[in-house]
């Protein structure tokens, strides 16, 4: 069975440029019978159509952390395939620990050609491959989980869209769904928005339950308002849960701060104002009256009448 992918990776394109095709066989590792302090080895060609230069390969292995040791390929991690060499054989060895227990690990090891740009070309060219890897290490596993939940959470403006998972494992196994995926779509859920994936998903010990939230980084701005969205999980290629279902986008904890400092500072404005125009009318009533000349004039001669009188 032989597989090629072809990806490119263009900018600022002035001229045309033919692109051969690159592939893998067998696309898959498959090692179903592992035990503790046991190698596995087998052999992967890689594929090309017109082998006219040197090709820079890497390889890269995309297994959960605590595996990542065990795997190796003959060649290194970074290899050249001569020009003139269509059919390139490499050799994946994996090691398993002596003390390793038992777990079923998947993940996979992508082949990915190192970009070369000749002198006045504005074309950057790859292309890869990925092999598909599936271990079981020990006898008597018993595989035996269920996502129990999903849901899409409200966030705030400027956040990523977040969904939560609940994940029973009844068997005597680690076990980690192999991706995520989030449709956005429109507040009446017809028009499709935008697309993320992942496929850092944690690992759900045996014989537990878990709760976990999976982050979808997606560039696009998501306003205050409603919006329909669509998440699904899968395990291998196959979707195994999934909803649909209208989350809310929030106002963004700084845009509530700026309206609650508007709304204090709007406040004590007012206090100050209404506080400012009462003291200005207290301080009006207590003015006292100035006294014309006339009046003055008549309170003279009233006390002189009665000076006079009492003399």
């Amino acid at each position: 069975m032989r597989v090629f992918v072809t990806v490119l990776v263009l900018s600022f394109l002035i001229s045309p440029v033919v692109v051969d095709a690159f592939g893998v066989s067998p696309p898959f590792i498959t090692a179903s019978k592992l035990v503790a302090g046991s190698r596995y080895e087998t052999t992967i060609t890689l594929v090309q159509g017109q082998p006219n230069v040197d090709l820079e390969v890497k390889a890269v292995f995309d297994v959960p952390e605590r595996v990542r040791e065990w795997f190796s390929v003959d060649k290194g991690n970074l290899f050249t395939i001569p020009a003139g060499v269509q059919q390139f054989p490499i050799k994946v060895a994996i090691q398993v620990p002596k003390d390793a227990g038992l777990g079923i690990y998947s993940g996979y090891l992508r082949i990915n050609t190192v970009p070369q740009r000749k002198e006045g070309e504005q074309i950057t060219i790859s292309v890869g491959a990925r092999i598909d890897i599936n271990l079981t290490v020990g006898d008597d596993i018993v595989v035996d989980f269920s996502v129990k939940k999903i849901d899409i959470l409200d966030i705030r403006e400027n956040e990523s869209p977040r969904i939560t998972v609940i994940i029973e494992n009844a068997g005597n196994v680690p076990v980690a769904l192999g991706r995520a995926t989030f449709d956005l779509l429109d507040k009446y859920g017809e028009v499709r928005l935008g697309f993320a994936q992942t496929e850092d998903l944690p690992e759900t010990p045996a014989f537990e339950t878990q709760t976990f939230v999976v982050t979808f980084p997606i560039d696009i701005h998501l306003g205050v308002g409603e919006y329909w969205a669509e998440a699904r999980l899968y395990k291998g290629n196959t979707a195994i849960k999934e909803t649909k279902t209208v989350f809310n986008v929030t106002p963004s904890a700084n845009h509530i701060w700026y309206v609650l400092i508007g709304g204090v500072v709007l406040l004590i404005g007012a206090v100050i104002f209404i506080f400012a125009k009462k003291s200005i009318s207290v301080r009006k009533k207590r003015k006292p009256l100035k006294k014309s000349k006339k009046t003055r004039k008549s309170v003279k001669k009233t006390v002189r009448k009665k000076k006079q009188k009492s003399s």
